[in-house]
Formats: C-alpha cells, structure tokens, sequence
C-alpha cells in the first residue's frame, strides 16, 4: 500500500466511510505482515480470555449459585467454611479475569501506537523517528494513568447506581447512569487516539478530543459500528457452524474460544487501524482549515 499518497490524501479532503473501511483494512493485512508477534501475541490471549470466562469462572460462578441456593439463613452458619472457600476462589477467578484483561488492554494501547507510527511516518524516516517515539516507559505510564481514571469513573457511576436506587429505584438509577456513560461515551471518541499518539497529557488530550469532536462524532461512530457488526456476523457464524458440527461440549467450548479469540483479534486491530485513520483525517483537515 502506498502510505505516501494515503496521507497526501488525508490532508487534502475528508474520506468517505468506505474509504476509512477500505485503507484500514489495506493497513490491517500490512500491519500482521509486519508485526506477526504481537498480533499473535494479542490473539493468545483474548483466546485465554475467552476459555477462561467459558470453562473454571463459569464452572465458580455456578458452584457459587447452586450453594446460595440450598442454603438457607439458618444452615449459613453451618457451611461457612464452604461458602468462605468458594467465595475465596471466585474472587481469585475475578482477579485472574481482569489481570488478562488489562494485559489484553495494554497490548492494544501498543498496537495502537505502532500502528499510528506507521502511518504518519515517511518510508526513509520511519525507522529513525520510530525509535523516538516509541517509548515504552512513557506508555506504561500514559497507559497507568488512563486505566486509574476509567477506575475512579467506574467506582463513581456504581456509587451513582446504589444512590439512585435508594431514592429513585434500581431501574430509574440505572437509566440515569446508563444515560451519563453514553453522554461520556460519546465525549471521549478521539482520546485514546489523540492521548496516545501526541505527546499530551490526559486533561490536554481530552480538551483536544472534545474541540475534534465537534460535528465528526458520526465520521468515527459509523464505520466502528460497521466493524462491529461484521464481526459479530462472522462470530455468529463460526459459533452455529461449530455447534452443527462438534457434539462433545468441552470440544466445542474449545473451538468456539479459538474461533472467538481470532475474531476479536481481526476486530480489534481492525478498528483501531480505522479509528487512527479517521483521527489523522479529521485532524489534518483542521489544521488545513485553520491555514
């Protein structure tokens, strides 16, 4: 693919929907050609993640059911050791589940930042430049700080639900909240972009985010929702082919985690590719407008 004419192009005119589509898939296959380890690296464990939630935290969290159930108030204090020991391994489960989690997170965050490199980046100086700006000390960092403020908005909406409901009703506080996170959600499309790809802190990349946001939230929301949609058709798919086909159920579990894992990889790096492009686009294309 030629990245020299793609950008000429970014800074000239703004792409249509299957333009982003179309060179973000061109730059996707370009990127696994160059970067079959983390690619690799990312599909292990989304696999892991998915065989994880669908094998031993299932099989605890049924356990942990099943036990609440049959026992009463009364017999509680009977089997406590029991209920203390499950309850000790579903946590333990919980913790495993958000340590991939964020190992999954983390090698996203650099997918996304050589990806960025990569395309904005002229041939002969790609190497030289990629190597200054590519430290990994100031993205774990960047990275750190990111996940403690998505933490600290979590720990507040949840806080949100429980007063809410005292007051109005689970199901009202729940609206409520759910309407907060999609009024956030729709407030921070170019963040993870901008923060990641500029040399900006959180508060600057999200003033930034906001000013690109205006009029060209739709520009990033529908070819994401495109990719999404064409990835839960594709899961969908190998899923109901590979129950037609597989009758031993942990057979099937093991495929499907497979099957899931390399959808979630093609999906992920497809989007971030595409949502680095549509950034690129939308940015060059103001700093054109304010010539």
């Amino acid at each position: 693919m030629d990245l020299y004419n793609l950008r000429n192009n970014m800074r000239s005119r703004y792409f249509s929907m299957w333009e982003y589509l179309n060179n973000g898939f061109e730059i996707f296959k370009m990127f696994v050609k160059n970067h079959p380890l983390i690619v690799f690296l990312y599909f292990i464990f989304s696999t892991i993640m998915v065989l994880f939630i669908t094998f031993p935290f299932t099989e605890q969290a049924i356990k942990m059911y099943e036990f609440t159930k049959k026992i009463n108030n009364e017999k509680m204090q009977e089997n406590i050791n029991e209920y203390a020991s499950l309850l000790s391994r579903l946590f333990s489960m919980f913790l495993l589940y958000a340590l991939i989690s964020l190992i999954i997170q983390f090698v996203a965050v650099i997918i996304r930042k050589k990806a960025g490199l990569e395309i904005e980046m002229e041939e002969e100086k790609r190497e030289k430049m990629r190597k200054s700006n590519f430290k990994l000390g100031e993205i774990i960092l960047k990275f750190v700080t990111m996940i403690a403020v998505y933490l600290i908005i979590g720990i507040v909406l949840m806080m949100f639900i429980v007063v809410l409901s005292l007051f109005l009703g689970s199901s009202s506080g729940l609206f409520i909240v759910s309407v907060i996170y999609l009024v956030l959600f729709l407030n921070i499309l170019y963040l993870q972009q901008v923060y990641y790809l500029r040399n900006v802190n959180l508060v600057e990349a999200f003033k930034y985010n906001l000013y690109l946001s205006k009029g060209k939230r739709l520009r990033i929301l529908l070819p994401i929702i495109m990719i999404t949609l064409i990835a839960f058709f594709i899961n969908y798919a190998l899923n109901h082919f590979a129950g037609m086909a597989i009758g031993n159920l942990q057979m099937l579990g093991i495929v499907t985690s497979v099957t899931s894992g390399i959808v979630k990889t093609f999906s992920t790096l497809y989007t971030i590719i595409t949502e680095n492009l549509i950034y690129f686009n939308v940015e060059y294309m103001d700093l054109k407008e304010l010539k």
